[in-house]
């Protein structure tokens, strides 16, 4: 579903990314590991077309995007890719059923859609109580939630998390850990994971470890 053929990236003089490639099958779950600086949050950067690669190919469900214009860059992210920060990234002066609606929203599908599914995700989620809830009237895990919800409204072909469970206690780190892997068996989610958690790392289907800037 998602391919990318030595990929390579620079950053000024910098060599960062030394020839990646990567194979992920529709509704997989891998994680990449690493120590800090190897290169790991720019190839998560790469397959969020957040950067643009130098030399290589990258494809999902068959169709490269290396050449897209920004425009259709844009609207690719928006459809296709599903983001999960560290930091849940939400607006403060929207509710989480809001948060959650916005990149359907921007996506113009129709408005009762889009609101429908963001009822399902609270629902799946367990946060169905907290949907008129700002977010600093939300705990950190019940964010990261509404994170995850936003992260999926558009149903995209990948989601990807740079350190989800990072700014979590142990037990809500265990708790998002099993939701992760509760959203992949029963929507058939696609996830690529940064992470420092080696628990996480151990629930994956694969987990790639990266050392100056390529997969060993």
């Amino acid at each position: 579903m998602l391919k990318l053929s030595n990929i390579h990236f620079s950053y000024g003089e910098t060599k960062v990314l030394n020839g990646i490639d990567l194979d992920v099958k529709k509704g997989e779950i891998v994680s990449i590991v690493g120590s800090s600086g190897v290169g790991k949050t720019t190839l998560l950067h790469i397959l969020g077309t957040l950067e643009k690669v130098e030399t290589g190919d990258y494809s999902i469900n068959d169709k490269s995007i290396v050449d897209l214009s920004t425009n259709e860059l844009s609207k690719f992210r928006n459809l296709e890719v599903g983001f999960i920060f560290q930091f849940h990234n939400l607006l403060p002066e929207f509710s989480a059923f809001e948060n959650i609606c916005l990149p359907g929203y921007i996506s113009n599908v129709n408005k009762v859609d889009i609101e429908k599914r963001a009822l399902e995700l609270l629902d799946i989620l367990g946060i169905s109580d907290k949907k008129n809830n700002k977010p600093n009237e939300l705990s950190g895990g019940e964010q990261q939630r509404v994170a995850i919800a936003r992260a999926l409204i558009n149903s995209p072909s990948i989601v990807l998390a740079d350190e989800p469970s990072g700014n979590l206690d142990s037990k809500n780190a265990n708790n998002l850990h099993n939701l992760i892997l509760k959203l992949n068996k029963e929507l058939k989610q696609t996830f690529i994971i940064v992470t420092h958690n080696k628990e996480l790392a151990a629930m994956t289907d694969r987990s790639l470890k990266m050392v100056d800037g390529k997969f060993i």
